[in-house]
């Protein structure tokens, strides 16, 4: 599949020109920077109004992630360990479609943001959350979950 196919499906038509005016006077009022904080903050917003339940683990809590996400048509977490931390996938997220490829590094702050927070109420304060890799033009991105510097 194309991705312009993938975005109309990922992005209704009816919230396309918002966004991209919405985007664009964001990125005239604030730098990057400050874009993926507000984006952040937002996502705590959304984490907030959009609680997980309990979970004993790791599958557990993607499942519970994916509950959240599934009906919402945003797309699917993917939780994985590794000795430095944890990973996570978000893959086909509408971040991309909604605010367009030269937005998506500022963008991705909203995973981070949702991320954050449902890590944080399950138990993982003092971990953080960083973007390791931007949604993609498929809305796919990359999170590393570890403990704070």
């Amino acid at each position: 599949m194309e991705p312009a196919h993938i975005h109309r499906l990922q992005c209704s038509r009816q919230w396309r020109g918002f966004l991209a005016a919405l985007a664009q006077e964001f990125v005239s009022a604030l730098p990057p920077e400050e874009l993926a904080t507000l984006m952040a903050r937002i996502g705590t917003r959304f984490a907030v109004a959009h609680p997980l339940p309990n979970s004993d683990t790791v599958r557990g809590l993607q499942d519970a992630m994916n509950g959240i996400w599934d009906p919402l048509d945003w797309g699917r977490a993917e939780l994985g360990q590794n000795p430095a931390g944890m990973e996570v996938v978000h893959h086909f997220s509408p971040l991309v479609a909604a605010f367009g490829d030269t937005h998506a590094a500022w963008a991705t702050g909203f995973l981070k943001g949702v991320y954050q927070q449902w890590f944080d109420a399950a138990g993982g304060s003092g971990l953080r959350v960083e973007v390791t890799t931007a949604a993609d033009t498929l809305g796919s991105a990359r999170l590393h979950l570890a403990a704070a510097a």
